[in-house]
């Protein structure tokens, strides 16, 4: 009985010391990192390659990915020749559904197609956040002058190198658009290189909610929760009492005693 004291105050004396490696959740954590959704309204949206076309399957897809992210932090900004901010960022996911509902080529002040018109406002946007965010790029294409440019905004000493690019193509593939069809391909290569060049991800538009789910999972991995340093520290003792308490029932034998 000695020896097993000995072995039992072990384990009772950590108990004892409150031993803790984390900090309490605090319940005012929340999410702060803002997402900008940037939408090509260019002519070639309009394309039928996918149904109806490639302009409201996007903005089906955003409300898709809207409505699986909730009322967090999101702009919405709209491009073609220039780009322009449609919703600033906002919690309130209904008015950027009645915003998006509207948008179309016809409204662009000016026709083209230049993703890296979208790059000032981003910085504008997501420099008002103290963590990093994400831009989200949803088009058909891009041009080598645009993956410099972003390369540029996204490189290490650039005004978005703390925030993430997603670039989300819409459209179907030079292979699987008919020879003989008057569709214009989706410019699968240049988007691809446009992310690479800025250390960003591609998804490619899926017929199911994969690609939302893929979106959404790069979106999240991003996220910064807002940690408040003054929080006390969880004492995780306390589950070590059921071994103590369990080991201490040996004891409840008849006629044993303890005499130091």
């Amino acid at each position: 009985p000695h020896t097993l004291s000995l072995v039992f105050s072990l384990p009772l004396c950590l108990v004892l010391m409150g031993p803790t490696w984390q900090q309490q959740p605090s319940p005012f954590s929340e999410n702060n990192a803002a997402l900008v959704i940037a939408l090509d309204v260019s002519e070639t949206m309009e394309q039928g390659d996918v149904q109806p076309t490639r302009l409201l399957r996007a903005k089906q897809k955003i409300l898709q990915l809207l409505k699986t992210r909730g009322d967090t932090k999101t702009a919405l900004v709209a491009f073609s020749g220039s780009a322009h901010i449609v919703m600033p960022i906002s919690n309130d996911q209904q008015m950027i559904r009645h915003f998006l509902d509207s948008l179309s080529q016809k409204i662009m002040p000016v026709d083209g197609k230049l993703p890296q018109s979208v790059l000032p406002i981003a910085k504008q946007l997501l420099s008002a956040s103290n963590v990093p965010g994400t831009l989200l790029i949803i088009g058909d294409g891009a041009s080598s002058e645009s993956s410099e440019q972003f390369a540029n905004y996204f490189n290490i000493d650039g005004p978005l190198s703390h925030h993430q690019l997603i670039v989300w193509a819409i459209g179907k593939k030079a292979s699987q658009v008919e020879a003989s069809s008057n569709i214009i391909p989706m410019q699968y290569e240049q988007l691809s290189t446009l992310a690479d060049q800025s250390h960003g991800r591609l998804v490619t538009m899926t017929i199911d909610d994969q690609d939302v789910s893929k979106v959404n999972q790069f979106i999240k991995h991003n996220l910064i929760i807002i940690e408040d340093e003054s929080r006390p520290w969880l004492d995780s003792g306390y589950l070590l009492t059921f071994v103590i308490a369990f080991l201490f029932l040996f004891w409840f034998r008849k006629g044993w005693t303890l005499q130091w």
